[in-house]
């Protein structure tokens, strides 16, 4: 399906003409008329598959200007509300929406002069309760309620306040939830979000023609310095490291840069300062290496990553899908590639016998021992020292 072929406002299809959005993708084309004709969907579909054009392409055509907040987007990252907020600003160029993220880390004082303007709220569960609680968010004229990486929220503790959030709802609502995986205990939670929402599911793909996965063995002691090589060897345009923890990534991106390479960590428990600078440096390819969490990087679309390196495998098969997933985007080659020690290697099996990808045995290099320094971090200064009342 072209988007000409939808009833879109002229001022919407010019808007993503500008983006270079011509054809739909499975996703937009199975939810986007189902949105406009203001059916609740729930729609389940893989990392890189245009998920917010799906729900932003609709939610921003409906939308009317002046009429005060009539769209709420949780997502379970700050990092993630910044993202979207910035495509539906995009979507909306031409009639010229605003369009606010709300989430915390950051002073409340521009957010609450933001929200007496907008007319769409992208926010974190947290905030966005505050803000309710504080009186700044009025919830009579919403529209429409989007739970978007829903999966995610679930896994980071949300469950509660994604409920309390869809109390405060207009009963007569249009509810839309989207996810990269559909875990038992999300399907469950459908009807208590909508009655007669439309499913949509699409499967997984990797097109194993631009992405090529390997995977490497090595003994724990030995992993950073083979990762050390392989950076090094390969010369990746950007790339990212995934790890399991933020004390390893931390870790991880400290020895990097003693060695030379041009490297910082993102997650969760870092400033929100500190990750939209760290962020915007490797957009902007000031950085040449980002070492991450799943939570941090979960959905962020970073353009140019050729590599992605697996220093731990995640417990989830899933999450190792969203991580390849960084890269080979928009027709690019991208390689992915995972270094087992013998603790990885259940959490390899689980994404083998999950997925049917073509993992390549890679032969260990010959390489230069480096040593490995552990540091200690105290994370709860993140937050200027004091644990946050409400993750957000």
């Amino acid at each position: 399906m072209r988007f000409e072929e939808l009833d879109l406002e002229n001022c919407i299809y010019n808007s993503i003409q500008k983006m270079g959005f011509d054809k739909a993708t499975d996703i937009q084309e199975k939810a986007i008329p189902l949105i406009m004709n203001g059916e609740d969907v729930f729609g389940q579909s893989e990392t890189g598959s245009g998920k917010t054009a799906a729900f932003g392409i609709p939610i921003v055509n409906k939308v009317e200007k002046g009429k005060g907040i009539q769209v709420l987007i949780l997502e379970p990252t700050r990092e993630l509300a910044n993202q979207v907020a910035g495509e539906m600003k995009k979507f909306s160029l031409l009639k010229k929406l605003k369009i606010t993220a709300i989430y915390g880390g950051t002073s409340y004082k521009p957010q609450i002069k933001a929200l007496q303007m907008a007319e769409i709220v992208v926010g974190t569960p947290g905030r966005v309760i505050d803000m309710m609680d504080k009186g700044h968010i009025y919830t009579s004229d919403i529209s429409t309620f989007v739970l978007d990486e829903a999966d995610k929220m679930l896994d980071m503790g949300f469950f509660d306040d994604m409920v309390q959030v869809s109390k405060r709802m207009p009963k007569d609502r249009q509810t839309l939830l989207f996810s990269a995986t559909m875990p038992n205990n999300l399907k469950r939670l459908r009807t208590r979000f909508s009655k007669n929402a439309r499913n949509i599911f699409t499967s997984f793909k990797v097109d194993e023609s631009i992405l090529k996965q390997y995977y490497c063995e090595v003994s724990y002691p030995k992993k950073f310095s083979l990762l050390a090589h392989l950076i090094e060897n390969e010369a990746p345009d950007l790339s990212i490291v995934f790890c399991n923890a933020r004390r390893e990534a931390d870790d991880v991106a400290r020895n990097l840069r003693d060695n030379g390479i041009n490297t910082k960590s993102l997650h969760g428990g870092m400033s929100q300062n500190i990750r939209e600078k760290t962020m915007k440096q490797f957009h902007k390819k000031k950085v040449d290496v980002l070492v991450a969490t799943d939570v941090a990087a979960r959905g962020l679309d970073i353009k140019d990553v050729s590599h992605i390196f697996n220093y731990s495998i995640p417990s989830n098969a899933e999450d190792y899908a969203n991580r390849i997933g960084r890269t080979a985007r928009a027709g690019n080659d991208g390689v992915a590639i995972s270094l087992l020690s013998r603790d990885d290697h259940d959490a390899f099996r689980r994404v083998q016998s999950t997925y049917s990808y073509d993992i390549e045995a890679l032969r260990t290099p010959q390489f230069k021992l480096l040593a490995f320094k552990k540091h200690s971090y105290n994370y709860s200064k993140g937050n200027g020292g004091r644990r946050p009342r409400r993750a957000n």
